[in-house]
């Protein structure tokens, strides 16, 4: 007979994170927030939009062309999500998070030998994201959600918090190197970076509780939720998945396309905007990790996800950008985080894993989509304005249909089995 692995019980408050924190989450904590600061998809994501021009007038290429690595980059995450989800159940999250940062080193440093063709720009691009998908919060959201259960959502918002930090410090940190010594240089500075400083981090701090031992009896324990297989026969995996495909659309399309919208609206420095971005990224996160610990997952996503909709109203017609860019930079620090909570919550920890890394893909595909549609629709129409008032519609009813998922599911009393 098979055993399940009880779960800690779950009072909202600082008190049940400072516990898990002196009992060594905090290690955990710190290596996931280095992690994703120095991830795939803060440091490449953030950074598209400060290459776009020397790389532009170096090799004559369009803006759709140097976009569309992003495209190719979530199409890599898609083919190759389901085994980086089995890996990190089976080898576990630190193995794959160290040999992640390493092929993310390696392909920031590809990026900066790139030649005069775009399609081996698509083809570098596709190449970093199959290497670096183990520095995405597929590997950092694994260790926070074995470790912290009272404080789950605030611990989350904390570590994936790193994606604003890296999108507020290195835009312009990047900008000078490139202002210096070229845009080749730029991508041979990240990549070092990871190696510096991600790497040992990760190495020395980033150790993912280890599941319950056996029961005296010798039955295995399992970790209460649903199987892989389980997860995809219930409504609740299908209306996440396409929910947050509608909104990374917007966010993802929005984000590495902010500057060069604010610079065709005349705005003096968009650099400026592109920080608030940043700082909101951050704000975004902390708060949807506060109220997740408090509030049902699917109201706080109406709140959070839904406002970026008049980000693009805003962004379509050249008002209060201050504003658009805080609201959008609000969305995209809270879905990271929503996306971890939500998959916890109502799958359990079982195939984490696996049913987390499908989540994750499908945002990523509508994402790198999304950037690309951007851009494209702009060189094709000479305006972004067609293009964000579709992303305002879609990204409203994206956090809308969350609504649906109903009441948690309670891991602790739903009677599990060993099949899949």
């Amino acid at each position: 007979m098979t055993t399940i692995a009880p779960t800690m019980s779950e009072p909202h408050g600082e008190g049940g994170l400072v516990r898990e924190m002196q009992s060594g989450g905090w290690k955990v904590l710190v290596a996931s927030l280095v992690g994703v600061t120095f991830g795939l998809s803060a440091l490449p994501f953030y950074t598209l939009g400060v290459f776009a021009g020397p790389m532009g007038a170096d090799l004559g290429w369009t803006r759709a062309d140097i976009q569309s690595g992003l495209l190719f980059s979530m199409i890599a995450t898609v083919l190759v999500a389901g085994l980086t989800g089995w890996a990190i159940d089976r080898f576990g999250a630190r193995a794959v998070a160290l040999a992640g940062q390493l092929g993310l080193a390696a392909g920031l440093a590809i990026l900066g030998l790139q030649g005069s063709n775009p399609t081996l720009w698509k083809a570098a691009w596709f190449l970093m994201a199959a290497m670096a998908i183990g520095t995405t919060p597929l590997t950092w959201s694994r260790g926070i959600a074995a470790w912290f259960s009272q404080g789950r959502g605030t611990a989350l918002g904390i570590a994936l918090s790193g994606s604003g930090i890296t999108a507020i410090i290195a835009p312009p940190l990047v900008g000078h190197v490139i202002d210096l010594f070229g845009w080749r240089v730029g991508y041979f500075a990240m990549a070092a970076a990871v190696l510096v400083v991600a790497v040992p981090t990760t190495f020395l701090l980033f150790h993912v509780r280890p599941a319950a031992a056996p029961t005296s009896e010798g039955a295995p324990v399992v970790e209460p939720g649903l199987t892989f297989a389980q997860a995809l026969r219930g409504y609740r995996f299908w209306v996440i998945l396409a929910a947050f495909a509608l909104i990374s659309f917007g966010i993802g399309g929005s984000i590495p396309n902010l500057v060069p919208m604010l610079q065709e609206a005349g705005v003096a420095d968009a650099a400026f905007y592109a920080s608030i971005l940043g700082a909101m990224v951050i704000v975004g996160r902390l708060l949807a990790g506060f109220l997740l610990d408090r509030i049902w997952a699917p109201l706080v996503a109406v709140m959070l996800l839904a406002v970026p909709s008049l980000a693009c109203v805003l962004l379509a017609n050249d008002i209060a950008p201050g504003l658009a860019a805080a609201l959008v930079g609000l969305a995209g620090g809270a879905e990271f985080d929503l996306v971890a909570f939500i998959c916890a919550r109502y799958f359990g920890m079982r195939s984490y894993g696996r049913i987390y890394a499908w989540q994750w893909a499908g945002f990523a595909l509508a994402a790198g989509i999304g950037s690309t549609a951007f851009a494209a629709v702009r060189d094709a129409t000479g305006s972004y304005q067609p293009v964000l008032y579709l992303a305002a519609v879609l990204m409203a009813l994206g956090g809308c249909s969350l609504l649906a998922l109903g009441r948690y599911p309670d891991w602790e009393r739903t009677p599990q089995t060993s099949g899949g």
